[in-house]
């Protein structure tokens, strides 16, 4: 993701916007995303910040970047309190747990329509809103009840939700959870012999779930709360830059790029400090990769792209473009 951000700076320099990214590093860990947000908010330079990745982090840091009066935007972090807490300085590229959970549901429903069906968060505040929000609007819609249950991070025995999958029937898993915890949870399920229709959060190109899981993830859907960058030939080309130049394509790559771009937008109608930064942002109407770039009152992307992928014979595909018999 730094790397496709440089990228991005990289070509507004050949457009004249002379920009520098300077990095930090919050570890995925909301105390010291607080430190991380410190310093940036101290130096004076920064007129935005890109990030942060995870929901945690992010939540941690935003009070900071409020008080200081600095721009957030962060590509993947769904928790959809973030755009609830009054924080004017908080921007949204991706979807929300809630957008994104409703797809899910939506799909699930349409594919089994009645199924028994279980849901498991790895207990962050990423993995447990998302899967909350996937079963109310499940209940929602089938009018039978989710059971939801809760793993750790770390966690390597799986017996407990493996034997309640059998005990209910689940024809339906939805995981809440990291790549992680998710192939380990799938392998375990693989390895009982069981065979639901596990939906999961963690969609889109190259996504190492697909190396994880190996032959347990075959067959799983996977919801990716931002835009398919397969689906357009600009898309395809930012894609394909960074598969030759990292070997792959950075998950959210890109909101990473457009992110800069909404940025560099600010720039480019005449802010020159974090207040008019800001400001700008929020007042962003912009045409990006990923297509049309709005926020709402909460910073909130407005129609944030949500895409559904599903791995087929090894590889992570658009839905669309599995073959099903």
């Amino acid at each position: 993701m730094q790397r496709t951000v440089e990228m991005a700076v990289e070509d507004l320099r050949e457009r004249g916007l002379h920009l520098q990214v300077k990095s930090v590093d919050d570890k995925e860990d909301d105390r010291l995303a607080v430190d991380a947000a410190r310093e940036l908010a101290d130096d004076p330079s920064v007129i935005a910040v890109l990030g942060h990745k995870n929901s945690g982090p992010s939540k941690a840091a935003a009070p900071v970047y409020a008080g200081a009066g600095l721009a957030q935007i962060t590509q993947c972090s769904t928790d959809n309190s973030l755009s609830r807490s009054g924080w004017k300085t908080f921007f949204r590229m991706c979807a929300t747990n809630e957008r994104q959970a409703e797809v899910a549901a939506a799909f699930a429903h349409a594919r089994l329509p009645g199924a028994r069906t279980l849901a498991v968060h790895d207990g962050t505040a990423y993995g447990r809103p998302l899967v909350e929000a996937f079963a109310r609007r499940l209940e929602s819609l089938s009018d039978n009840p989710v059971r939801v249950m809760a793993m750790r991070v770390g966690q390597e025995d799986f017996s407990e939700i493996v034997d309640e999958i059998k005990t209910v029937g689940a024809e339906i898993v939805d995981l809440g959870a990291t790549e992680i915890e998710s192939s380990k949870l799938m392998k375990a399920i693989g390895s009982a012999g069981l065979r639901p229709l596990v939906i999961s959060s963690e969609g889109g190109p190259d996504n190492p779930i697909v190396r994880l899981t190996g032959a347990a993830g075959e067959g799983s859907v996977h919801t990716y709360a931002g835009f398919d960058p397969m689906a357009t030939s600009e898309s395809l080309k930012l894609v394909a830059r960074c598969r030759a130049a990292f070997g792959e394509t950075p998950s959210y790559v890109v909101e990473c790029y457009d992110a800069v771009m909404v940025i560099a937008g600010a720039l480019d109608r005449g802010a020159s400090n974090r207040a008019e930064v800001r400001d700008a942002i929020a007042a962003t109407d912009l045409q990006g990769l990923s297509g049309r770039i709005r926020f709402d009152a909460g910073g909130d992307r407005i129609d944030a792209p949500v895409s559904l992928w599903t791995i087929y014979a090894g590889k992570m595909v658009p839905l669309s473009e599995a073959v099903r018999p």
